[in-house]
């Protein structure tokens, strides 16, 4: 007689949302699986035991997933491997009382629905800002007009930083580092709090915690410490390592950007990521540098208070706004 497979919903919501999230999933579909994940802390491990369930199957054939049971009296678990969040060790999901041919039965069902890890973009617009859970426990938060693409696996957690700028809080797990790649820099971690800024030709990376290896370019691989700072700009042949504040790094997190002698074309190319309309430096402003911290307001107010900042005037034109030098008064 075949024994009936017991039905659990929030089991069931698991396999659901793992599967729906392998594929072209939406800012919509996370927003939606977050607020899924918050309203019981079952839900979290439930989709912690599938997660692992699929990763036991990555190493199956075929040919193992559909063996013949040795016997309808064993019992068959799954042990999920270090993919929890920060949060206390999940319950084993152990089909007891059922046999392997039962075991094998759901793993049939559920293989359909799934496929290998992929990447995942994630894209905030200008002036916006998003915070990410990853299932690693690790903790990113985006900043204006950025993308990035995250893929997990039992191997590694590859982020490739496309455009913008993100911070990062990694979750320490042995074995199994974290990438991210901006440009032809690639930033190897294990467990760190660092900041990204890849935009126009610029690279910045900044340690708040821990350590972290750049590599790419000429340099080989730099290992940068908690206050330091690499950067590097296109077009040169090697990067600068120097001592710099995190918290200034981070600022931006909660509506600052922080500039100590920082070329005019750099703050604009900023400012660019957090306003609708297009500013551009004039060649008379080339050389200015800007020294204050901006606040992330409306258009004309961060505009107005650059024009304090530094030596600078602004003009509306053509759809653009241009710097221009602030004439020297006689």
């Amino acid at each position: 007689m075949t024994q009936p497979f017991p039905t659990d919903p929030i089991q069931q919501a698991a396999n659901d949302w793992f599967a729906r999230l392998q594929g072209d999933a939406g800012l919509e579909d996370w927003t939606a699986f977050q607020a899924w994940l918050e309203v019981d802390p079952a839900h979290a491990a439930a989709y912690d035991e599938i997660e692992a369930l699929w990763i036991e199957l990555e190493d199956l054939s075929p040919e193992q997933i559909a063996a013949p049971a040795p016997a309808a009296e064993t019992v068959v678990g799954f042990t999920p491997l270090p993919w929890s969040r920060t949060k206390p060790p999940v319950r084993r999901w152990v089909w007891a009382g059922l046999g392997a041919a039962a075991a094998a039965a759901v793993v049939t069902a559920i293989l359909p629905q799934l496929t290998r890890p992929t990447f995942t973009d994630y894209t905030t617009r200008r002036g916006e800002t998003r915070e990410l859970a990853l299932a690693d426990g690790s903790r990113l938060t985006l900043g204006a007009a950025t993308t990035i693409r995250v893929r997990l696996t039992r191997a590694e957690r590859d982020v490739t930083l496309v455009d913008g700028e993100a911070s990062f809080d990694v979750a320490h797990l042995e074995n199994r580092p974290f990438v991210v790649t901006a440009g032809d820099h690639e930033i190897r971690v294990l467990g760190t709090e660092f900041n990204i800024l890849s935009h126009d030709d610029r690279l910045a990376v900044t340690v708040r915690r821990g350590l972290v290896q750049v590599s790419g370019g000429t340099d080989g691989a730099v290992r940068l410490t908690k206050g330091q700072q690499l950067i590097h700009t296109g077009g040169l042949a090697t990067s600068q390592v120097r001592a710099a504040d995190p918290d200034a790094a981070f600022a931006w997190k909660t509506g600052k950007l922080v500039y100590r002698e920082t070329p005019l074309a750099e703050v604009v190319a900023d400012l660019n990521r957090y306003v609708a309309t297009p500013i551009r430096v004039d060649p008379s402003a080339a050389s200015v540098k800007v020294s204050g911290v901006l606040l992330v307001d409306e258009e004309t107010a961060m505009i107005r208070r650059l024009e304090l900042f530094a030596p600078v005037v602004s003009q509306r034109s053509g759809g653009e706004i241009v710097l221009k030098a602030r004439a020297i008064r006689p």
